[in-house]
């Protein structure tokens, strides 16, 4: 389902994306890198389970060279 979600985001010109832990296997998160500017999940942060946007929001987006922005 995560990777359905995922095309579509990328058919809908969406930039960058944050894989929440236990939303992808190793496949999604392939799949992610490969397709978008910018995707964060996996393995790191803060949370024990990996990337966390609650808790790894910011440092994220540091590492993805990205910053916060109102549309």
């Amino acid at each position: 389902m995560t990777k359905q979600l995922l095309k579509e985001a990328k058919e809908a010109g969406v930039p960058a994306v944050w894989l929440q832990p236990g939303s992808f296997d190793r496949e999604v998160l392939e799949y992610a890198k490969a397709n978008f500017k910018a995707a964060i999940g996996g393995d790191g942060g803060g949370g024990s389970e990996g990337w966390c946007v609650l808790v790894d929001g910011e440092d994220g987006l540091r590492l993805a060279e990205r910053q916060w922005s109102r549309l």
